[in-house]
C-alpha cells in the first residue's frame, strides 16, 4: 500500500488518485508547481488528469496488462499569462493511479526563441559565422553563403575566410581581431569590405563574440550582415550633402567626418561626376601627385596631372570611363605620373554607383600602386624570354612531357629537327609514340626510376624520326612538380648519330686495319713458302748439275732449271698482282651499268659458252648501275664465269644464271651454276686462299678466287659462296653503294 506520508513529503511534483478519479493526497512540490496556475474552467488541470487516467484505464483493460505506463506534455496559462509547460507519467499502483510531473517550461521557451532567433536572422539576412578553436573548423550558415556569394555545398575556411577580403588592410583587420579574440577572450565589432565568389564589392557587418571552455577559448560565434546598400547610401548621402548648400554647418561636419575616413584609405580614391570631372579626391592621391586640391577638382580626370605620361593612357581612361558611366564596373592597369615624375603602374578602377532608380549618379575612381608587382612580372618575362631563346637554340634537345599520361607539352627546336615532326604533331603524341618497340620495356623501366628518385641518367637509348630511323641518343630525366600539383618530366637528349657514325667508321678501319694486317701476316707466309720452295728446287738442281758427268742428264737438269725458273716467274708475277691490289689506294672508280658489264663478260668469253654448249641467263635489270674499279669487274666476271664452265658436271650441259637484288646498302650480284659443287663443311675456310684447288684439274691454279676476293675487299665489298656437290655453286658479290 501506498505510504500517503512519504508521498507528501516528496520534493518531486507526485500525486496520487484512486480508481473513481479523486485526488488522494499529493506532494507539497506538486501544489506549488500547480499553484500559480489561473482557476479557470478551460484551466482546470484537476480535470485534465483524471481525463487522462480514465484514458489510461481503458488502455490498460484493453491491453489486460498493468505494466505499460502513459505520458505527455499539457500547458496552461499561469497568473502571470505566461505559460506552464509540464510533462506527465502516469502509473498504476494496486487499486491506485500515481502521476509524476515535470516542469519543462525552461526547455519550451529555449526552442521556441531558437525558433524565433532562425526567424529573426532570416528576416534580417543576418548570417552566422562559427570556429572551433579546438578542430580548427569553420561553419556557415546559409545566409552567410549567400551573402559571399558562394554554393550551399562550399566548405569555408579561415584562409578561405581572409581571400574574400578586398585588400591588404581588411586582412589584417581581421586577422588582428580574430587573433585577439582566441588569445585573450575579446570580442569584436569590424566593417570589413569583401570581393564575392561572383566578384561583386560588398561591406559586411562582422560582429564576433568567443565562448571560454576550462579557461580556454573554445568557440568564437560571429554573426554577419550585409551592409553593402548601406555604405552605398552613406557615400552617395555624403556626396549630395557636399553639393546641398542649405546647412554649412552640417555641410562641414558631414566633410571632416568623411574626410577622415577618405584621407585615412591606403588607395587613391575620387569621386567624378558623369561627365567625368572630379568632385573630391583623397589626400594619398594628391600627395603621390604632389599636387593640391585646386590643382585637380572640377577638372576632367584624364586632364590632370597624373595622366599625361602619354596621349594613349589618356585614351585608355576615356575608354573605360565611358564603359563605366554605362554602368559597368571598369579596371586595367594604368601608368601614372608620380611627384618625381617617374612612371608608375597602378590597379586602376572605376566603378558606377547607382541611385534608387537603378541609374548611375556619380562614379568611384580607385587606385592602389603595383609598381613591384608589374616590375616583377617583366623580370619574370624577361627571364622566361631567356630560357625560352636558350631552349630554342640549345643544340641538346630538351622535351617536357606530363609524367603520367607521357603527353608532350613543349619542345625545342634541335629535339624537332632530329625526330622531323613539327610542334603541333608532337603535342598531338605521347613520350612511348616515338619510342621503338625494342627500347619500350628499357624506357618504361628508366621512367619508373625518375618517378621514384627524381633523376635517371645519363643513359643511351634510341627515339624514332619521321622516317621510322632510329636516332641513337644520350637520355637524362628530372622530374619536377608545377604550381598546381601537376607532375612533368624535363628530358635532356643529345643526338649521338654523328658520334655512333664516327664509331662505326673507327671500327670499320680497325677491321680493315686488323684484316689488312692478317693479309699482309698471310701474304708474308705466302712469299716465305712460295720463294722457299724454289730456293730449294734450284738449290738442289744447281748440286745435282755439279756432279753429274753424263751430258744427256745435264741437259735434262737444265731443263727442269728452266721449268723451275718459269715456275718462280709465274710466282712472283701473281704476287706482285696482288700487292698492286692491295697497295693502289688511288684506283680510278667509275660508275657502270651492271647488266651490260655481265653482256660484255659473256661476249669475251663466247667461244667456250659455245664449245661448251653452256647455257647463260641475265636477270639484271637494265637501271642498275655500280661504281667499280672497271679492271676489277672484267677481271672477277671473267674469273667466276670460267670457273663455272671448267668445273661443270660430267653429265650435264653448263648453265649459269645471273640476278640482282639490294640488300642493305649493297647491291648483291648472284651468279649460280649446275657445276660440280664444293663441299663447304670441307673446304669452306680455305675457299679464297692462294693455291688452293678443290677438284684436281691439272690446270688448276689455285689463284683466281683469292685474286677475286682480293679486288672485291679492295672495292669495299664482299663476296660469299653458297655450294652443294654436285648441284652447283651460288657466288654473291656485294658491291658497296657508299664507295
Amino acid at each position: 500500500m501506498t505510504n500517503l506520508h512519504t508521498m507528501e513529503q516528496c520534493p518531486s511534483p507526485i500525486a496520487l488518485f484512486n480508481n473513481k478519479l479523486q485526488l488522494v493526497t499529493a506532494s507539497k512540490a506538486w501544489h506549488s508547481l500547480l499553484s500559480e496556475i489561473e482557476e479557470s474552467p478551460r484551466n482546470n488541470y484537476i480535470s485534465f488528469f483524471q481525463n487522462k487516467i480514465s484514458e489510461y484505464s481503458n488502455q490498460l483493460l484493453l491491453n489486460n496488462s498493468k505494466n505499460i505506463h502513459f505520458e505527455g506534455e499539457v500547458s496552461f496559462v499561469k497568473t502571470d499569462t505566461n505559460e506552464l509547460y509540464i510533462h506527465y507519467l502516469i502509473q498504476p499502483s494496486e487499486e491506485n493511479f500515481i502521476v509524476y510531473l515535470k516542469d519543462i517550461s525552461a526547455e519550451k521557451e529555449n526552442q521556441q526563441n531558437r525558433i524565433l532567433l532562425a526567424q529573426a536572422s532570416k528576416i534580417a539576412q543576418i548570417g552566422s559565422w562559427i570556429f572551433n578553436a579546438k578542430n580548427d573548423t569553420l561553419k556557415w550558415s546559409n545566409i552567410t553563403k549567400q551573402i559571399f556569394e558562394v554554393p550551399t555545398d562550399f566548405a569555408p575556411s579561415i584562409e578561405k575566410t581572409l581571400n574574400f577580403c578586398k585588400n591588404e588592410i581588411q586582412v589584417d583587420t581581421l586577422i588582428s581581431n580574430l587573433n585577439k579574440s582566441l588569445e585573450i577572450g575579446t570580442s569584436f565589432d569590424a566593417e570589413l569590405q569583401i570581393i564575392t565568389q561572383k566578384e561583386n564589392e560588398k561591406w559586411i557587418h562582422f560582429c564576433a563574440e568567443p565562448t571560454l571552455k576550462n579557461g580556454r577559448v573554445h568557440k568564437v560565434y560571429a554573426t554577419i550582415k550585409d551592409i553593402t546598400q548601406k555604405k552605398n547610401i552613406a557615400l552617395e548621402l555624403a556626396l549630395k550633402e557636399k553639393q546641398v548648400k542649405s546647412s554649412k554647418r552640417a555641410l562641414l561636419e558631414n566633410k571632416q567626418a568623411f574626410k577622415s575616413i577618405f584621407n585615412s584609405t591606403f588607395q587613391f580614391t575620387g569621386f567624378l561626376n558623369l561627365k567625368g570631372r572630379l568632385i573630391d579626391i583623397n589626400e594619398p592621391a594628391l600627395n603621390f601627385g604632389g599636387l593640391q586640391t585646386e590643382d585637380v577638382i572640377n577638372k576632367y580626370l584624364w586632364d590632370t596631372y597624373w595622366w599625361k605620361s602619354a596621349p594613349k593612357e589618356q585614351k585608355k581612361l576615356k575608354h573605360h570611363f565611358k564603359k563605366a558611366s554605362k554602368g559597368e564596373f571598369a579596371r586595367y592597369e594604368a601608368k601614372i605620373l608620380n611627384k618625381e615624375q617617374k612612371i608608375i603602374y597602378v590597379d586602376f578602377s572605376i566603378k558606377p554607383v547607382f541611385d534608387e532608380k537603378n541609374k548611375v549618379s556619380f562614379l568611384i575612381a580607385e587606385g592602389r600602386v603595383i609598381q613591384e608587382m608589374v616590375e616583377a612580372r617583366k623580370k619574370l618575362k624577361e627571364s622566361e624570354k631567356l630560357h625560352r631563346t636558350l631552349l630554342e637554340h640549345s643544340p641538346t634537345g630538351l622535351v617536357l612531357n606530363d609524367a603520367l599520361s607521357g603527353a608532350f607539352l613543349d619542345m625545342n627546336n634541335s629535339f624537332k629537327k632530329s625526330t622531323g615532326y613539327t610542334a603541333e604533331e608532337l603535342l598531338r603524341m605521347n613520350h612511348l609514340d616515338v619510342i621503338p618497340k625494342a627500347d619500350k620495356n628499357k624506357e618504361l623501366r628508366a621512367l619508373k626510376e625518375v618517378l621514384n628518385n627524381g633523376l635517371y641518367g645519363p643513359y643511351e637509348g634510341h627515339y624514332v624520326n619521321k622516317n621510322n630511323e632510329l636516332v641513337p641518343s644520350l637520355i637524362t630525366r628530372v622530374l619536377i612538380t608545377n604550381s598546381a600539383g601537376q607532375k612533368l618530366i624535363w628530358s635532356v637528349i643529345q643526338d649521338i648519330t654523328h658520334i655512333k657514325e664516327k664509331e662505326e667508321e673507327l671500327l670499320e678501319v680497325i677491321n680493315v686495319a686488323s684484316e689488312q694486317n692478317n693479309r699482309l701476316l698471310n701474304f708474308a707466309h705466302i712469299v716465305s713458302h712460295n720463294l722457299r720452295s724454289h730456293a730449294s728446287n734450284f738449290s738442289m738442281l744447281i748440286e745435282l748439275l755439279g756432279i753429274e758427268d753424263d751430258v744427256f742428264k745435264k741437259v735434262e737438269i737444265i731443263e727442269m732449271l728452266n721449268s723451275a725458273s718459269k715456275n718462280m716467274l709465274d710466282t712472283i708475277a701473281n704476287l706482285n698482282e696482288i700487292i698492286a691490289i692491295n697497295t693502289n689506294l688511288n684506283i680510278k672508280t667509275e660508275q657502270v651499268n651492271l647488266k651490260n658489264e655481265v653482256d660484255e663478260a659473256f661476249t669475251n668469253i663466247s667461244e667456250l659458252i659455245k664449245s661448251t654448249f653452256t647455257e647463260v641467263e641475265n636477270n639484271v635489270p637494265e637501271t642498275v648501275s655500280v661504281n667499280v674499279v672497271k679492271a676489277y669487274l672484267e677481271s672477277i666476271l671473267l674469273n667466276i664465269f670460267t670457273n663455272a664452265i671448267k668445273y661443270k658436271a660430267p653429265k650435264r650441259y653448263p648453265k649459269i644464271v645471273i640476278n640482282c637484288e639490294r640488300v642493305k646498302g649493297y647491291t648483291v650480284l648472284s651468279v649460280t651454276d649446275n657445276g660440280l659443287g664444293i663441299d663447304l663443311d670441307k673446304h669452306g675456310h680455305k675457299l679464297f686462299g692462294m693455291y688452293k684447288t678443290f677438284h684436281g684439274n691439272k690446270d688448276a691454279r689455285g689463284i683466281g678466287l683469292f685474286i677475286t676476293k682480293n679486288q672485291i675487299d679492295a672495292m669495299k665489298g664482299k663476296i660469299e659462296a653458297e655450294s652443294e656437290i654436285d648441284k652447283g655453286t651460288t657466288f654473291k658479290i656485294y658491291f658497296n653503294e657508299n664507295y
